[in-house]
């Protein structure tokens, strides 16, 4: 056996496999030319059948003559016959749309890996299918003189698309075209019935027509008439009148005067019955007038007339509206500001007020301007006078203007570790602000130092518009902590900065959402409303959660402001305009002044003055006098919005940030102003740098304010209605 050996006889034995193997993947790709291989598909001969436009075509299936290996897939290109196909299978199928001659190539391809294929010429002949040209609907009647109200010929069956109309015999009627594609319109000149042929000519190669006969009727008008009850209202002198004389039937056009009598001084009747002006002079008696309408019958025209009588009155005595101006700022220019005026004859003179106005002044025009010089807030009574004499009721006004500040403006920060709505944010006394909840119970700490977001430990449950509350009496245990309740449950719980954790603390008597919850002076915490009128004390030193007095009436999305004195206004919610006052000391609530207007989702900052601004939602604000138990208005917000913040900064000044209105009124805004107390009025300040709503503001020690997360809404509307997207914000900036 010569020298064997395992080793030899192991690589002779791998040669033979893999010689083995590639013969047969050979086989399997087609290739190899063996007595296996069928070869190329070759497609069988035949010729699709004649077809006809706007006739089913009879079908035709193309197949394999021999080779290739199954299944197939078919194609085509070139001029395939509009309205005919072939699906992958080889059928040929459809309705023809145009007649003709069309050459085009199929193509057959098999399953091979490359895929082997074969192709073939194919002529297909479309025969043009007798064009019938619809006769239903049949063209309507018109009126001489009117304009036709229009008509469409069509073809029912047959042709090929597009198609050519004319007139092949007969005659339309006088005024009438047809156009090439079909429409009948005009103006009628003579009446009668008009026969005709409409022809329609299709766009195959070699063009076959198909007629039908109409009739069109051209009818006399209507005898010419007014229109009964068509009478001209009354004017008053100085304001811009307008009325239009109307009439039926007739051969237009039509034509109007004044045939006796004179129109009240100012106006004018043109021909085609408008009467329009500015009366000129008051009537103390109707004017009267006779108006004839003619119309243009040859050789005789036909009229008809009518009397009419316009009374001209004075208008009422003139009256100031009460649009407010806005806020001036001292030393910058006032955007000039137009008081309004209705009623009275013009010219109106506006009487300026003889008090002073911080620097502006009032011109004989009603416009505020100039350069203010000194903040304050200046009552004023204004009026107006009319080319009558008539002066109206002075109406009573205020101007505002603020100091000048310095500019403030918005910048980044770091992000929070995740997006953030609905959560909150606590200063602690370390000077850090606690974020906790929104999306799910996680929370974290922002450092003023590093500017950084970093995680704390997790709240036990998800909490979103939640309470969350410093415990700042040092007297107290849990001195530092933060107390955390609501949304979720009647649980509540405790944060300790320490320790970086929370710990469970007592519930609360009922679970609540949309309430408040109010540091007390004692130390305790008052948790109001949200769902109903109940109230209930938070003791940190004991931990629980104890009912005290009911308010007035169930109240959510309300506010709660702790005052100077102890007590806590409470104000507004759900619809409401009354507020009332909880009293620590005898816990209970009794009922104050009422708002303007009723507010929920507001916001409540107490002022250094120890007032209360109440500020939103619909760009009204108003501010409460402990003192007195009322509420008054301050100058109209800059931006009116929802879900906007209101922080009370070192300079007494109050930063309005953000909030949801713009055009649509659900659209984010980054807008920011501020509430100035010299002057009881809002001033622009620096913009958001993302709109943002149902973000936090929380007041840092260096009198930064912290802005964190929120949504930014944007609605976007369109034909198909309007879509408002909303996305989540891990942002944060700061105002200084």
């Amino acid at each position: 056996m010569g020298n064997y050996s395992k080793s030899s006889h192991f690589v002779r034995w791998a040669s033979i496999a893999a010689f083995s193997f590639s013969a047969l993947m050979l086989g399997a790709c087609g290739g190899g030319g063996g007595a296996s291989d069928p070869g190329p598909p070759v497609i069988a001969a035949g010729s699709p059948p004649v077809g006809a436009t706007g006739v089913s075509y009879p079908g035709y299936t193309f197949a394999i003559a021999s080779g290739g290996a199954a299944p197939f897939t078919w194609s085509a290109t070139g001029a395939v016959p509009p309205g005919l196909s072939l699906s992958s299978d080889g059928h040929f199928t459809g309705t023809p749309e145009t007649a003709g001659s069309f050459a085009f190539t199929v193509q057959v391809a098999d399953v091979s890996i490359p895929p082997r294929t074969s192709t073939l010429p194919v002529s297909v002949t479309i025969a043009d299918s007798p064009i019938v040209v619809a006769t239903s609907p049949a063209p309507p009647a018109g009126t001489v003189t009117n304009a036709f109200a229009g008509f469409s010929f069509g073809v029912t069956s047959g042709g090929s698309p597009p198609f050519t109309w004319s007139v092949t015999q007969g005659a339309l009627p006088p005024g009438l075209t047809l156009t090439a594609d079909g429409y009948l319109s005009g103006t009628p000149t003579a009446t009668g019935a008009f026969a005709f042929t409409a022809t329609a000519t299709d766009g195959a190669p070699t063009p076959a027509t198909g007629s039908a006969p109409f009739n069109v009727t051209i009818n006399s008008p209507d005898p010419l008439a007014i229109s009964p009850g068509n009478a001209p209202p009354a004017g008053v002198h100085g304001t811009s009148y307008g009325f239009v004389f109307t009439a039926t039937g007739g051969y237009l056009p039509l034509g109007w005067a004044v045939t006796r009598g004179t129109l009240p001084a100012g106006l004018t009747l043109s021909s085609d019955g408008t009467l329009s002006g500015t009366p000129t002079v008051a009537s103390s008696t109707p004017v009267v007038f006779t108006v004839t309408v003619t119309d243009s019958r040859a050789p005789t025209a036909a009229t008809d007339s009518v009397a009419s009588a316009i009374t001209i009155s004075e208008p009422p005595p003139p009256t100031v509206g009460s649009q407010s101006p806005p806020t001036g700022t001292v030393g910058i220019a006032y955007p000039a500001f137009q008081f309004t005026a209705f009623d009275g004859l013009a010219p109106l003179v506006w009487i300026p007020p003889g008090a002073p106005m911080g620097g502006l002044a009032i011109g004989l025009d009603g416009v505020l301007s100039g350069t203010p010089s000194t903040a304050g807030i200046f009552p004023i009574t204004l009026a107006v006078k009319d080319a009558l004499n008539r002066t109206s009721p002075a109406t009573a006004f205020t101007v505002r203007v603020s100091l000048a500040r310095p500019d403030a403006t918005f910048t980044a920060t770091g992000g929070m570790t995740i997006a953030r709505t609905g959560h909150t944010a606590t200063l602690l006394n370390t000077g850090k602000v606690l974020v906790a909840g929104g999306p799910d119970n996680s929370a974290e700490l922002y450092d003023p130092a590093t500017g950084l977001f970093t995680a704390t430990g997790s709240m036990a449950v998800h909490r979103q518009f939640h309470s969350a509350t410093l415990l700042n009496n040092s007297t107290l245990p849990n001195y530092g902590k933060v107390l955390v309740s609501g949304s979720a449950d009647a649980t509540a719980e405790l944060y300790d900065p320490m320790a970086g954790t929370f710990s469970a603390t007592g519930s609360t008597t009922i679970p609540r959402s949309g309430n408040t919850a109010t540091l007390l002076n004692t130390g305790k915490v008052l948790l109001t409303g949200g769902p109903d009128a109940t109230a209930e004390l938070y003791d940190p030193a004991a931990g629980t959660f104890k009912a005290t007095g009911t308010m007035t009436v169930p109240r959510r999305g309300h506010t709660a402001t702790l005052l100077r004195d102890g007590r806590v206004l409470i104000a507004g919610g759900s619809t409401l305009a009354s507020a009332e006052l909880y009293d620590p000391v005898i816990g209970a609530f009794t009922a104050t002044g009422d708002m303007s207007e009723a507010r929920s989702g507001h916001t409540a900052t107490l002022l250094v003055d120890g007032t209360v601004l109440q500020a939103g939602t619909d760009g009204t604000a108003e501010q409460y006098s402990p003192g007195s138990g009322t509420f008054s208005i301050v100058g109209q917000m800059l931006a009116p919005g929802l879900g906007f913040t209101a922080t009370l900064r070192k300079d007494t000044t109050v930063l309005i940030a953000g909030g949801e209105g713009g055009a649509f009124g659900q659209n984010s805004v980054a807008t920011a102003e501020l509430f100035a107390p010299e002057s009881g009025g809002f001033v622009a300040t620096g913009s958001l740098l993302e709109a943002r709503d149902g973000h936090t503001a929380t007041l840092l020690a260096d009198g930064t304010v912290l802005i964190t997360g929120g949504s930014n809404h944007i609605r976007q509307c369109h034909r198909g209605g309007c879509h408002v997207s909303d996305t989540v914000l891990s942002s944060a900036e700061l105002f200084k």
